[in-house]
């Protein structure tokens, strides 16, 4: 029997060996990085992903905050909107009544974003608005004269009756209380030739104020608008030229104010509101749908037909001394409407809604 001779193992084994098991770590080494990065890179785009719909909900909270402020809500009830891919919820709480019966109220805006996993996120802001009632002229005749009236001839018509109306596309309002076909001060209407006066209404003269209680009683701030109302103003002619309305949208009513005496022709036939400090007259076929404001006398001759509401001899609230308006010849129509008051009142004065306090926007954590 042979016995074999043992013989140890080289060192070239070995190494082979070694190479073997440090190949092995290595490569579970680089599995346990590319895992963790992996994990890592996950949790980054997640956290990105999650960052991105918190900013997302966050701009649309103060978007519906700012478009609810900007509209004209009187924080009476909770209003919704879509914007981008989040739901806003804005709801007005009130909280007070201050002086001279303006509420005051938080309103807090909500935003609910949902990403494509269907993960929802929510951010919201607040902040304190104190509601205003829309401002208006009072109109408290088709056509009142602090200087008093003369009408020549008993044609044309000047009524208090309401010609608001729902079929009206540009201002479809409701009738009101019909108002005075004309209002000046004691015995300050005459009437030459003819027979009955023209003016009817409810009623259809009211004389029984002074110049400055009927003037003041419509609540025109004329000082400011006559020493300001070119600020205001869409139109200040000169140096803009008067507006084609042709060009204009029908719910645009624009403020057109002239520093001194104003001669209008049909060619300049619109709506809105006209604002003259001097005198005012108006020839031929000349319309107007809105307020007329002069604050000097008013010349009407020809066939003009203003439906709205006309105020005159206004210089009298600044102190100055006006003529007598006169009315001229021709057929006449000034005519009531409490709708075309009120939109171009709106463009004038502003309409009601929410005004932001100051230094009261907060996001809620």
């Amino acid at each position: 029997m042979s016995i074999s001779k043992w013989t140890p193992p080289s060192r070239l084994d070995d190494e082979r060996g070694s190479v073997v098991m440090m190949v092995l770590v290595v490569l579970v080494g680089l599995t346990i990085l590319g895992a963790a990065g992996l994990t890592i890179t996950s949790n980054d785009i997640r956290q990105s992903e999650n960052l991105g719909a918190s900013t997302e909900a966050f701009y649309a909270a103060d978007a519906g905050l700012q478009r609810y402020l900007g509209e004209s809500n009187d924080g009476s009830s909770v209003v919704s909107y879509t914007i981008g891919s989040s739901n806003v919820t804005v709801t007005p709480t009130g909280l007070t009544t201050l002086a001279g019966g303006q509420g005051m109220f938080r309103v807090r805006s909500l935003a609910t974003h949902t990403d494509a996993r269907g993960a929802e996120t929510t951010r919201a802001v607040s902040a304190l608005a104190i509601y205003r009632s829309a401002s208006s002229i009072t109109t408290t005749a088709a056509l009142a004269s602090g200087t008093g009236l003369l009408k020549n001839g008993d044609t044309g018509t000047i009524s208090g009756q309401d010609l608001a109306s729902p079929a009206d596309a540009l201002c479809p309002a409701p009738p009101g209380a019909d108002v005075a076909g004309v209002s000046v001060p004691p015995a300050g209407y005459s009437q030459s030739g003819g027979g009955e006066p023209v003016p009817t209404g409810d009623p259809a003269i009211d004389d029984s104020q002074t110049a400055e209680e009927l003037l003041q009683g419509t609540g025109v701030p004329w000082e400011d608008l006559h020493d300001n109302g070119g600020d205001i103003a869409d139109y200040r002619v000169p140096p803009d030229e008067w507006p084609d309305f042709d060009s204009l949208d029908d719910d645009e009513w624009p403020v057109v104010y002239v520093d001194g005496n104003l001669e209008v022709a049909p060619e300049d036939s619109g709506r809105g509101t006209i604002i003259v400090t001097g005198n005012l007259a108006m020839n031929g076929t000349f319309q107007w749908d809105g307020i007329i404001l002069a604050g000097g006398y008013m010349t009407s001759n020809g066939y003009q037909t203003i439906t709205g509401a006309t105020i005159t001899g206004l210089n009298i609230l600044l102190g100055e001394s006006v003529p007598t308006s006169d009315i001229g010849n021709g057929t006449k129509k000034f005519l009531y409407n409490s709708c075309y008051v009120a939109a171009a009142s709106e463009t004038l004065l502003g309409g009601g809604g929410m005004a932001l306090v100051p230094g009261s926007w907060t996001e809620e954590i």
